[in-house]
């Protein structure tokens, strides 16, 4: 069920009673409202969603352009970088 009113979106959920339980004890708890928890897990669930999704697709981007052009950074070149992390002789990202 979803509810409009005042430029906001009411959006009915089922939960389990084990659910229902501890969101309600975190509201009492918290002194917050169980839809504020609702709302801001919905808000970092999303978030957490969308970046995955965009990782993904730059993923696959680059995977299509070394497939088109075949340009990569060698293991070893990365190994040396990774190597060189938090020591005096730390180098730049290898490139191409």
């Amino acid at each position: 069920m979803v509810i409009h009113f005042k430029g906001e979106t009411m959006l009915g959920v089922r939960l389990d009673n084990e659910l229902e339980s501890r969101l309600s004890a975190l509201a009492e708890r918290t002194h917050r409202s169980k839809s504020y928890h609702a709302k801001e897990a919905l808000t970092r669930y999303i978030e957490q969603e969308e970046a995955k999704e965009q990782a993904d697709t730059e993923s696959l981007a680059r995977w299509e352009a070394y497939k088109e052009n075949g340009e990569s950074v060698s293991n070893q070149s990365v190994m040396n970088w990774l190597d060189g992390w938090g020591t005096e002789q730390e180098k730049s990202c290898p490139e191409k």
